[in-house]
């Protein structure tokens, strides 16, 4: 293998990309081969049913990828609430809100069980959870209903909760949006938000739930698109130098993945440029950039940061530090011995205790007795 194709290997794995229907199609099959494609994202829009699903899986773990190659991340932004892409039979929770105001962390445990056991069954390997912003602004348009509560300190106990319930059942927790999205007043998907607070303001509130979840060994940290002139007037979080490595690597010092947020947001694109952002992505400390894959395989991009690196704008060794963390995430998280029995997926979907237990937090009950382990 060439020093060239070794750098396009090595890139690829940064990349997880979302695409259109309910089976693989043939672009997104040849960027896992020729591109060697680090993950991909499921939405609604793959969705049909937990046999189809699964099969889906199967499809991207053992037809498309080559067996010599890393297995695929496999990601899904499953929180409960309105940020929901599984429909029936999977169990349909309610949003955090109500288990911050249940505030019990068991609770928050098997509902983190309960999530992962459902999708794992389908091999999703990625939770994008849980949301550990703290709701200190209630006019938030995006955050609204998606945030455990106002108080740091129970955002990050209960955060801290449902990431064990998730990791324990073997998929990989994400906690989102750093450094913290609740103070914001407009929704990052169409505009950039903007904030001023300081640093030493941030510590006493919205960097408390993400401290708390590094020392609960959390796999993932997601970065948030928010602007915050009082940390880089120039770059929002996710292309910020200034902040994701002073205040989340040395600082906390976090030492597992950095995700971006999705890439295709308009809060980036419309300011930076695709190619130029994935550069400023990576080159401020993201270890893995998510799309969305409205506009296919971002090619682009991934020969952008290609050429940044060739250029010494981007360490190589930058790159390898990344690449490693993510293999090392693989072989936890990521790793099949063979493929899923698609006719059993089923089986761990929708069972009457997932259903008791959701009706217990939309109804802000006590914990049911449930027969899953309680970890305790």
């Amino acid at each position: 293998m060439s020093q060239t194709q070794d750098l396009k290997t090595l890139v690829g794995q940064l990349f997880m990309v979302g695409f259109d229907g309910y089976s693989v199609p043939s672009e997104f099959k040849n960027a896992i081969q020729q591109h060697k494609l680090g993950g991909t994202i499921y939405f609604k829009r793959n969705v049909q049913s937990p046999a189809q699903l699964a099969e889906l899986s199967n499809e991207i773990q053992f037809s498309c990828r080559s067996s010599s190659d890393p297995f695929l991340f496999v990601g899904i932004d499953h929180e409960g609430g309105k940020v929901n892409r599984l429909v029936k039979p999977f169990t349909k929770f309610p949003g955090n809100e109500n288990l911050g105001e249940i505030n019990s962390p068991k609770m928050g445990f098997q509902f983190g069980v309960i999530l992962a056991k459902e999708i794992k069954a389908v091999g999703i390997n990625v939770n994008f959870a849980p949301v550990v912003d703290v709701n200190t602004n209630p006019e938030n348009p995006v955050m609204k209903g998606r945030m455990f509560s106002s108080d740091p300190e129970v955002c990050g106990k209960l955060g801290s909760a449902v990431c064990r319930g998730i990791q324990k059942m073997g998929v990989a927790a994400v906690a989102k949006h750093f450094p913290g999205h609740g103070d914001t007043q407009v929704d990052s998907h169409f505009e950039l938000p903007k904030i001023t607070k300081t640093l030493s303001e941030l510590e006493k509130v919205e960097l408390i739930p993400f401290k708390r979840m590094v020392r609960s060994r959390v796999e993932g940290v997601m970065t948030a698109h928010i602007l915050n002139s009082a940390i880089d007037p120039d770059y929002p979080a996710t292309l910020s130098e200034k902040t994701i490595q002073p205040m989340l690597r040395q600082s906390m010092r976090y030492s597992k993945l950095i995700f971006s947020d999705d890439m295709e947001m308009k809060a980036i694109v419309d300011h930076f440029g695709a190619e130029e952002a994935a550069v400023l992505a990576v080159k401020a400390g993201c270890d893995i950039l998510i799309y969305r894959g409205d506009n296919g395989v971002p090619l682009g991009a991934m020969e952008a940061v290609i050429k940044a690196v060739e250029s010494k704008k981007i360490p190589l060794a930058q790159i390898e530090a990344s690449v490693e963390r993510i293999l090392n995430c693989k072989k936890v998280y990521a790793f099949q011995k063979e493929a899923i029995d698609v006719t059993q997926a089923g089986d761990f979907i929708g069972l009457p205790d997932h259903f008791k237990l959701a009706e217990a937090i939309q109804n802000k009950e006590k914990l049911p007795d449930l027969m899953i382990d309680d970890g305790e």
